[in-house]
């Protein structure tokens, strides 16, 4: 426990010292996020945050390989999911990192996010059987590779679709993974909880520049790390929990973005659009649309994500996963409701909060 503890103030250490670091030498170099019709911010925004979040993750983990500790021997006897994330992590992170200075279309990150799922799945890094709430686990057999590749390409765009505003994508991915570290302590999964507290330090280090106003973005190197790591630990937390709930917890917890990103695929494909392309209309824009204040819509959707961790306590504590796809189905209603309240605040013509006011201002101004 004292491991766990120790990891937790050392990532959030690391982050919070490297934040503003990164934050000067993204200002100075002029890597802004800039606005456009799409984004809420009006300003100019440095990004490239996230490698604070890399680095601060890192930092706790790295240390642990050097320092002699009872939790290095349990690191070092999982030699193959460690490189797996080692590997995995920097890849995934670079890939961002090269879309923040760069910039790369949807095809090419697709393409680096499937090779770097294909290398999860031969490190360990498996999705095998999937519960059933009224029976035994469905075995995948031959579809496991390619549940395994979805899983990992999933999260790792969801994440990053939502991380749409000042400190949403930090703030759900933060308590996504402490929910995560709960389970793995519940299950003694000691290793497992070591690296959710690492995740969860750096977060919370990250979210003292991120949370609104935001003076820094997370920016790709952020959300497709955040992604990758919160899809690799659900496997890794699952694998050792009850063999009945298998995946089904971690899907609770990471319900809102999945969710999101689903019905943005099926928006897109209705509209007969191309389903890589970007709109306002995921859940965090419609509330802002409908008058929802930026920090209000972020607080509202941490608590809804803070409720689907709270269904996933429960089902894990109770071991009944009828239990969960109960509440599951009730956190569904809740998440359409507010879909529904925001498309109806919408069309009561609320006025727009002053960010949205503001980006529409610059947009029609240019247009004229």
């Amino acid at each position: 426990m004292t491991s766990i503890i120790v990891a937790f103030f050392v990532s959030l250490a690391v982050a919070t010292a490297v934040t503003p670091l990164v934050l000067r030498v993204a200002a100075r170099r002029g890597l802004y996020d800039k606005p456009d019709g799409r984004k809420i911010h009006s300003r100019l925004i440095p990004r490239l945050g996230g490698i604070a979040i890399v680095l601060g993750f890192f930092a706790p983990v790295t240390g642990l390989l050097v320092v002699e500790a009872g939790m290095r021997v349990q690191l070092t006897q999982n030699e193959t999911q460690l490189i797996g994330l080692f590997a995995g992590g920097a890849l995934i992170a670079l890939l961002g990192l090269w879309d923040d200075l760069r910039g790369t279309n949807a095809r090419q990150k697709f393409a680096v996010q499937i090779v770097v799922a294909v290398l999860m799945w031969f490190l360990d890094y498996r999705i095998e059987n999937l519960s059933s709430p009224f029976g035994t686990p469905f075995e995948l057999g031959a579809l496991a590779f390619p549940v395994t590749l979805l899983w990992f390409v999933g999260v790792m765009n969801a994440v990053n679709l939502i991380d749409g505003l000042d400190g949403l994508a930090g703030g759900v991915g933060f308590i996504s993974v402490t929910t995560l570290m709960v389970m793995a302590l519940m299950d003694a999964n000691v290793l497992a909880a070591f690296m959710c507290a690492a995740l969860a330090g750096a977060l919370g280090g990250f979210l003292f520049y991120n949370f609104n106003p935001a003076r820094i973005f997370m920016g790709d190197t952020g959300s497709l790390f955040l992604g990758f790591v919160l899809a690799a630990f659900s496997i890794s937390t699952s694998s050792k929990g009850s063999t009945a709930l298998a995946l089904t917890v971690p899907l609770l917890v990471l319900t809102l973005p999945l969710l999101d990103t689903m019905l943005a695929i099926g928006r897109r494909v209705r509209a007969r659009r191309n389903i890589f392309s970007a709109d306002q209309e995921h859940i965090h824009h419609r509330l802002l649309k409908a008058g929802f204040s930026h920090r209000g819509a972020v607080l509202t959707l941490y608590a809804v994500t803070a409720t689907l961790a709270a269904v996933a306590i429960v089902m894990r504590a109770t071991s009944q996963p009828i239990v969960g796809v109960v509440l599951l189905a009730s956190a569904l209603v809740v998440f359409l409701l507010l879909r529904f309240i925001a498309g109806w605040r919408r069309a009561q013509r609320v006025p727009p909060p002053p960010e949205v006011a503001a980006v529409a201002g610059e947009r029609l101004s240019k247009e004229a």
